[in-house]
């Protein structure tokens, strides 16, 4: 899959603009220009959500009164065939869809490979927990036809357990939501520990070229070693008493260790972000590997935290990938005489 074009309107601050794209795509510009916002626009044309959420896209994202917003993008798959895919939002309307046809977000990125580096990823150790939860099953859902499902469902049966406990409903009524809970979120967790066990062997095989230590990663699931069923009843007066569910599949976490010692605790800013990248270009491999589709590569502020030898190392690793790369980077970097690729210049409204 190639992208070859991509128009946007009413997006964000954006001056209304249409790009040819090529192989590799840096967007220059000063802070504030709406580098960023571009990189956006592409991944709402391709996937129906912004940046940070699984949710669709909505208003928020519009510089119009109205709501109004289109975000368009041309592409080619692996036989050449060009079609199209777009978000469009309107007082009439809001839908992604292909060549016309309306799909969903879940048929999106089951159908459109594609890896985001977002400008938090370089704190991905020090993020909050659902900052790696979310970088997990963003990934899992281009992989995993089932994922998306059993997420929905299990997100859904936690928020109507709050709900009745908020709401002060009887325990049995609490508890009405457990058998929901614990079926699809032990296909939630099964998924992700899948994922993860194979995101590190496609770490390893990097062997070093990004970040020159090791790197290891455990999924804690959120509750613990027994089922959990039984770790709902055993704790419902507790959750009862916190008005709200304390543990399951939606407090797991993704632990990061450096050579050894927890990433969180001892990683320069320069280490977590060579950490970062080499679990992102890891994903990428991953999702090609299971899929048999090379993804598209969004990365943002990709020089952020790197000194000028391990920005370097990581251009020139970058240089030789195959995959087709968007990437926002300062109108002055060295990175632009490394990566030899179409300069981009977005435009903001009023500017």
């Amino acid at each position: 899959m190639r992208l070859l074009s991509h128009k946007h309107s009413n997006f964000r601050g954006l001056l209304d603009n249409n790009y040819e794209l090529t192989d590799i795509n840096l967007i220059v510009g000063d802070n504030g220009t709406g580098k960023t916002s571009l990189l956006e626009s592409v991944y709402v044309s391709l996937l129906g959500t912004p940046l940070n959420s699984f949710s669709s896209a909505g208003i928020g994202l519009s510089r119009n009164a109205s709501g109004s917003l289109m975000a368009d993008s041309s592409l080619t798959n692996g036989r050449d065939q060009q079609y199209s895919q777009g978000f469009v939002l309107d007082r009439h309307k809001k839908a992604l869809t292909s060549n016309g046809n309306k799909m969903s977000i879940r048929e999106a990125f089951l159908e459109t490979p594609v890896c985001l580096v977002d400008s938090s990823v370089d704190k991905i150790s020090s993020e909050s927990p659902e900052y790696r939860r979310r970088l997990v099953d963003r990934s899992v859902f281009h992989v995993e036809q089932k994922h998306a499902e059993s997420y929905k469902k299990m997100q859904k049966a936690i928020k109507q357990r709050n709900r009745a406990i908020k709401n002060g409903e009887s325990e049995s009524a609490v508890r009405s939501w457990d058998a929901l809970i614990s079926n699809e979120g032990e296909k939630v967790t099964e998924h992700r520990n899948l994922f993860v066990r194979d995101l590190q062997e496609e770490i390893d095989a990097l062997d070093k070229k990004i970040l020159k230590k090791e790197i290891k990663m455990e999924l804690t699931n959120g509750w613990g070693e027994e089922n959990l069923s039984d770790y709902l009843e055993r704790n419902i007066k507790r959750d009862m008493a916190a008005r709200r569910t304390l543990g399951g599949p939606h407090r797991a976490d993704l632990l990061i260790k450096v050579d050894g010692r927890a990433a969180k605790e001892f990683s320069s800013k320069g280490e977590e972000k060579q950490m970062s990248l080499s679990v992102s270009f890891g994903i990428s491999r991953l999702i090609e590997k299971k899929t048999g589709a090379r993804p598209i590569l969004l990365i943002d502020e990709l020089e952020s935290g790197l000194d000028e030898s391990a920005l370097e190392r990581i251009s020139e690793y970058i240089k030789n990938l195959k995959n087709q790369l968007l990437i926002t980077t300062l109108e002055h970097h060295k990175i632009k005489e490394i990566l030899d690729g179409k300069t981009i210049h977005p435009k903001q409204h009023n500017c």
